[in-house]
């Protein structure tokens, strides 16, 4: 049986891991049609378009809440 070297425990002054999305910030396109007010068919229309920020996953969109609220905001 071969001993490994024990690993050094993680320290406070490392930099914390950066920090997950949480399943409030992805959206699914009924997701985003509920809260702009849209038919779905135009949130898939303007995630093909690039005019809102989108995200493919094979057959799948998903859309960032950050990334839609700075986008609406401006």
């Amino acid at each position: 049986m071969a001993l490994t070297a024990p690993q050094p425990a993680p320290s406070s002054t490392h930099a914390a891991a950066p920090k997950g999305l949480t399943r409030d910030e992805v959206m699914t396109a009924g997701e985003v049609a509920e809260l702009l007010h849209l038919p779905v068919s135009t949130v898939y229309y303007l995630a093909r378009r690039g005019e809102i920020p989108a995200c493919r996953l094979g057959r799948t969109w998903r859309f960032l809440r950050p990334r839609l609220e700075e986008r609406l905001g401006s």
